[in-house]
């Protein structure tokens, strides 16, 4: 069964611009992996270890009282959600909670990709690993054969069919002479209309619920056809190759994994084309790429980055201006409104933030060595 997916890119912005005055911010993440948490008591055992952990950073520390009985509160929330209520635990493979008080925020997303538990208290929703479980964008998979198409919509880990439709098409005809070509010619005009029909349709899907990218299943003597006929704004969209799939006999778990090798594929092709362009731009010294934190920081406040890049796990300390939003590796002050910096353990978090909230691309690295002597972060700028 495919694994669901709550999270949009609606939901991950909101929670970039959610800010809370104190440190009341509670981000819990529980590891569903089935391999290792398929039944109820390896759940319960994580979900255990889990609350304790949150238990004891909530009451160690120097807290203000206002926090902590924030905290307390949130805390108590996610555990009658965890304790009491199991059918978050359907189809997911990993839960984040997001909760606070004083902002009346308590959100619950199941997510398609385990991911480490672990809890996080901060003045703003921790939301990096929410970042690094791939592109939250829109998938369309559209299954064509000579009749009919099915439309699936949704995510690489989870596609669900929203339309599915047939047209009149005759079938082959084996009789030979002037008869057979007049209904071969028949047949062919026949299909075309069908696969103008398919066209229209995914235009239509396009321009009333955008998807961002396409991919289509069916033989390779129809695929020439069916891209001649697809409107320039679908076809923009289209991923280069066709799905190979047998479209009369395939399951959407069978779509699924094909469209998860493809995306994957894709997206490391395009980090590869990212870093390119940042090499590029650094060495000819142009001022449309930033590396190192300082740079990388000062772009954001400036409202340029295009798209950020750090390796992912990388954890800098740094500063924050609660007031004005000035981030930087260190200091007292704010050198915009003079107001005392606050101490973060990880500026990296709040860059995301950033980066989220001016609709940047947010794009952590996993083994790749190019941002090491970058100090780990770089972004290649609007302007």
């Amino acid at each position: 069964m495919s694994a669901v997916n709550d999270l949009t890119e609606e939901t991950l912005r909101g929670l970039a611009e959610t800010r809370a005055d104190e440190e009341t911010v509670l981000s819990l993440y529980l590891d569903l992996d089935p391999h290792r948490f398929a039944t109820a008591p390896a759940r319960a055992s994580e979900i255990g270890s889990l609350l304790d952990g949150a238990h004891r950073e909530i009451e160690s520390g120097e807290r203000s009282h206002t926090e902590r009985q924030a905290l307390r509160a949130g805390l108590e929330h996610a555990r009658s959600l965890l304790l009491e209520e199991h059918s978050w635990a359907q189809g997911a493979h990993a839960l984040a909670l997001f909760l606070c008080e004083p902002l009346g925020l308590s959100r619950t997303l199941r997510l398609p990709h385990p991911v480490g538990s672990a809890s996080v208290i901060a003045d703003a929703p921790f939301i990096a690993p929410l970042t690094e479980s791939g592109p939250v964008g829109r998938v369309c998979v559209a299954l064509v054969d000579e009749r009919s198409a099915r439309l699936l919509r949704g995510s690489a880990e989870r596609l669900h069919e929203v339309l599915s439709f047939g047209d009149n098409v005759h079938g082959r005809q084996d009789q030979g002479g002037w008869s057979q070509a007049r209904y071969q010619r028949s047949r062919h005009e026949e299909v075309k209309a069908h696969l103008r029909h398919v066209a229209r349709t995914l235009h239509r899907l396009l321009q009333v619920a955008p998807y961002e990218r396409l991919l289509i299943a069916c033989t390779e003597q129809l695929w020439p056809h069916m891209i001649e006929e697809l409107h320039p704004d679908v076809r923009a969209l289209l991923h280069e190759e066709r799905l190979s799939l047998d479209v009369g006999d395939v399951g959407i778990e069978d779509v699924v994994r094909a469209t998860e090798v493809v995306l994957a594929e894709e997206h490391r092709a395009h980090e590869d084309a990212v870093v390119v362009e940042l090499r590029e731009h650094l060495g000819r010294g142009e001022e449309r790429a930033a590396a190192g934190l300082e740079d990388v920081l000062l772009a954001l406040l400036e409202r340029r980055v295009g798209t950020l890049l750090y390796q992912a796990d990388l954890q800098v300390p740094g500063v924050l201006c609660t007031r004005c939003g000035w981030m930087g590796a260190d200091g007292e002050s704010c050198p915009l409104d003079g107001t005392a910096l606050e101490a973060r353990p990880d500026i990296l978090e709040d860059a995301v933030q950033a980066a989220v909230s001016q609709s940047a691309e947010i794009l952590p690295l996993r083994d790749r060595p190019e941002l090491g002597p970058l100090g780990g972060v770089a972004a290649l700028l609007r302007f």
